[in-house]
């Protein structure tokens, strides 16, 4: 029986107990504040944004090097000689990761790479998901994985709703014109993971309250879910009385005990404080 072990990018905000619990190794993407460049996870997010406040500048993302590719790699092949590693790539199109980790691998055998086309906790999603496909079928070959993780990326859901666009105007998300349109006519636009990009989606009206009630309504009106898939979060500033709102309209609409997530560096740059996620896999049809 074949040992597998995933890897994947921190920038998937995957939690230290999941970590722990599947046994995934996690490969840096670094954010650059200033003249200093810093692994993601290793400063506080309201760094980026008190750095954003202050200069007016945004803080750069940047994937994975081969380097720090190669480097988790020689680790997993260490501890676990015969292992075969399956790695999960930060959506491919927005970040050189995909591109870094495919250059480290030339270096050794038994690795797969695979594109998870998702960011953040939409990539955990996948992330988990493979790691538990791979406990309940113990005698899988690589391939079977791969062909795992190719639909189980194009069933995950991943939405966001941030509550200003400040961030993504900065980063050349949204147009300058979309974002004095959304604020005069008081919108606030989705984002939603489209063949690995990110883009604007359905926009709402009014507060912040009404939107997140609506979105979380049309969540999961549109989309049929996997049992224990469906998970929620948002980036630092996200308050407890938006969590509490986010509870009661899921349970309204039959969903409790929601998973939860924490936003790390590379998506709360392009997001901003207290935006909303909501993720979930969707059944097969």
């Amino acid at each position: 029986m074949t040992k597998y072990i995933i890897t994947t990018e921190s920038g998937s905000d995957i939690s230290q107990e999941l970590i722990e619990r599947y046994n995934i190794y996690v490969v840096p993407m670094h954010v650059t504040i200033g003249n200093q460049t810093f692994d993601d996870g290793t400063i506080p997010v309201e760094d980026i944004y008190r750095y954003y406040d202050e200069t007016g500048t945004l803080p750069k993302t940047s994937g994975s090097t081969p380097e720090d590719n190669r480097a988790i790699f020689e680790r997993v092949f260490q501890e676990h000689p015969d292992a075969h590693i399956i790695h999960i790539a930060y959506s491919a199109v927005t970040t050189v990761s995909f591109n870094s980790a495919n250059i480290a691998a030339e270096d050794f055998e038994n690795i797969h790479l695979v594109d998870s086309k998702n960011v953040s906790g939409g990539l955990t999603a996948v992330v988990v998901a493979t790691a538990k496909h791979i406990e309940e079928n113990p005698n899988a070959t690589p391939q079977d994985i791969i062909r795992y993780v190719e639909d189980v990326r194009e069933r995950t859901r991943f939405v966001f709703l941030p509550q200003t666009l400040l961030y993504l105007k900065a980063g050349g998300r949204v147009s300058n014109v979309a974002y004095i349109g959304a604020s005069l006519l008081s919108l606030q636009p989705t984002i939603v993971l489209k063949e690995g990009y990110l883009v604007a989606a359905k926009k709402y009206r009014g507060s912040f309250t009404r939107c997140l009630k609506n979105l979380i309504k049309d969540y999961t009106t549109n989309y049929s879910l996997e049992p224990g898939t469906l998970t929620i979060g948002g980036t630092p500033g996200l308050s407890d009385e938006f969590k509490q709102v986010a509870i009661d309209a899921l349970q309204e609409q039959g969903y409790k005990d929601p998973n939860w997530f924490q936003a790390g560096a590379v998506i709360s740059s392009h997001g901003g404080p207290g935006a909303f996620g909501i993720i979930g896999i969707e059944k097969k049809q």
